[in-house]
């Protein structure tokens, strides 16, 4: 556990909300960045990459909306850390798929393409920046731009890599 584990049980004792679901969340978000930075994605990273991005967005359903706003300053990834993300997950670039960003059927969009390794890498340096802010003891931020960002940006693009990774099993297993 990060240091900001007994900032994180105090901030959720203060703020009565539901602390499994942040609990979890934040489990799953270290683990996803860790596997993201690790020297392999192992053997069956496409598998794997589906099992996170699935258990992410679900998790990211569960979090609390809690007041909060993005003036404050965010912290940077390290460079070594997004250096190795980064390689790890261009494994993925290339792997492009049909997609619209609002999928209302009011709407009358035009299709674009969506590039799974393009959704990966969005997807970690959202996850990991919340991660930062709690690591930095900075949890009801973290809390917030981890639910936040997943509404508005790293759920669309979890949602359409997990669709497209899909597609591809299927296509090969069928």
């Amino acid at each position: 556990m990060p240091a900001s584990a007994g900032s994180l049980a105090r901030t959720l004792g203060r703020m009565n909300q539901p602390s499994l679901a942040i609990q979890a969340f934040t489990k799953l978000a270290q683990g996803f960045c860790a596997w993201c930075e690790s020297d392999s994605l192992g053997q069956d990273k496409e598998r794997r990459a589906a099992v996170w991005l699935s258990k992410l967005h679900a998790a990211a359903m569960e979090l609390p909306e809690i007041d909060g706003d993005d003036g404050n300053e965010m912290p940077e990834v390290p460079a070594v850390q997004l250096q190795s993300a980064t390689r790890n997950l261009s494994a993925f670039n290339g792997w492009y798929y049909r997609t619209v960003f609002d999928p209302s059927p009011s709407l009358d969009e035009e299709p674009v393409m969506g590039d799974v390794g393009d959704d990966l890498l969005d997807t970690y340096k959202d996850i990991k920046t919340g991660c930062l802010l709690a690591d930095e003891g900075r949890i009801e931020e973290s809390i917030w731009r981890w639910s936040f960002m997943h509404r508005i940006h790293w759920g669309k693009h979890a949602v359409g890599a997990l669709a497209a990774l899909h597609a591809f099993a299927s296509e090969r297993d069928g």
